[in-house]
């Protein structure tokens, strides 16, 4: 057998490495440059033009899938399921990776290394949509080691080689801490001696990377008969809503020192907060984490949950001033918290740029006019562990100041 290639380390042809060596099967791999795809005896071996193409005796197979999934009948169906119904939960896994994780990866990794082009709005939907396809995988293996049966199969090789650059580039650690089946499942894919043999150690990031997209194009008009020129007036692009907003009397970080070593934060200290607060220039908000199946379960890991989203919230702290709680017991903890922000919608700094701030559920306080809010102002800026807040025992609180 012979192995064609062009890149041997782009995914489908690493992919189709990584089954060859795991299944125990030889093939010679052959590196095609540009001048070898001109011939006309390589021609006459593919109809696509594609990497990776396999070359047998029986003829020529295209598609590192496909290659992948050869390689396993070779070995006798090792690695593809021990009966009908495995086989095709195999082949649905495959499909899911193909069809849907592909084509979100592909987009996204061209804004983080430059495949191709993408613009912004492209990217966002890609990246978003590759936290969902997590969230499913980690649904699905809830009790479970492998995508199918008790053993590793070729379906959790191409679903995790899939997001391997995902999760090296973009699926960060504070998103990954949520993912609490889906992370472990990788690592052992990961870790499997064919994928190291091929690829090296696969490191997960710790922080998210930025991608480069281009201006969306807008559409060409026209050409009008040339007006008389006039001096162009310089438009300075404004960065976000909080920096367009007008100057506030209001000095969050003085009132922070003032509040937190106040005695009575319940009271007095948010009687007075009331009086300061420019409250045209700053809104208080109400956040409430969105729980996936199997969250909210375990204390430490909320905790650690939680955590994560105020760290990765920090760039924020000159604009915001919160208090975040892990609420509830166990199995069923809510992670809560009331927020100062400033202006009278979310800022970018967090719809935006905060990777989990999506899965949080927001509502704009009026606690001036709201007994209700007011109360959840005093019970989250006042209470302490182990009171009651908002009906629930607190369980943790953190502040973000």
């Amino acid at each position: 057998m012979k192995l064609y290639v062009n890149n041997p380390l782009s995914t489908p042809n690493a992919l189709a490495r990584i089954a060859l060596d795991m299944t125990g099967q030889t093939a010679e791999i052959v590196v095609a440059d540009e001048a070898m795809r001109k011939t006309p005896g390589y021609k006459a071996l593919t109809t696509t033009d594609k990497f990776p193409l396999l070359q047998t005796a029986e003829g020529c197979l295209h598609e590192s899938t496909a290659i992948a999934k050869y390689f396993c009948s070779l070995a006798g169906d090792k690695f593809m399921g021990k009966n009908a119904v495995e086989r095709s939960q195999v082949d649905q896994w495959i499909s899911y990776a193909n069809t849907t994780i592909f084509p979100a990866m592909v987009t996204a990794m061209n804004g983080i290394f430059g495949w191709g082009e993408v613009q912004q709005a492209d990217w966002n939907e890609a990246a978003k949509n590759l936290k969902a396809y997590c969230k499913v995988l980690n649904t699905h293996l809830e009790g479970k080691k492998f995508l199918v049966g008790d053993e590793m199969t070729i379906a959790d090789v191409i679903v995790a080689f899939f997001l391997s650059y995902p999760f090296q580039t973009i699926l960060d650690g504070g998103f990954r801490k949520a993912m609490k089946n889906v992370s472990p499942w990788a690592e052992s894919v990961y870790a499997h001696a064919s994928v190291i043999k091929v690829c090296g150690q696969i490191v997960m990031c710790a922080k998210p990377l930025k991608p480069v997209c281009v201006a969306e194009k807008k559409p060409e008009k026209k050409a009008a008969a040339a007006p008389v020129k006039k001096e162009e007036k310089k438009v300075e692009k404004v960065l976000d809503n909080v920096q367009s907003l007008p100057p506030s009397p209001f000095d969050v970080y003085d009132f922070k020192t003032f509040y937190v070593n106040h005695p009575d934060k319940k009271g007095a200290a948010v009687d007075e907060w009331y009086k300061m607060l420019d409250w045209e220039g700053w809104s208080f908000w109400f956040l409430h984490y969105e729980k996936y199946t199997g969250e909210g379960e375990v204390l430490h890991v909320t905790n650690n949950l939680m955590a994560g989203f105020m760290s990765r919230a920090e760039h924020t702290s000159k604009y915001t001033f919160a208090r975040q709680a892990v609420l509830g017991e166990e199995p069923n903890l809510e992670i809560m918290g009331v927020w100062l922000m400033r202006g009278q919608e979310l800022p970018d700094g967090l719809v935006k740029e905060h990777p989990q701030f999506e899965y949080y559920k927001t509502r704009k306080m009026d606690p001036r006019n709201n007994k209700d809010d007011d109360k959840l102002v005093r019970e989250f800026f006042g209470g302490k562990e182990d009171d009651t807040i908002n009906g629930m025992h607190a369980q943790t609180l953190k502040w973000h100041k």
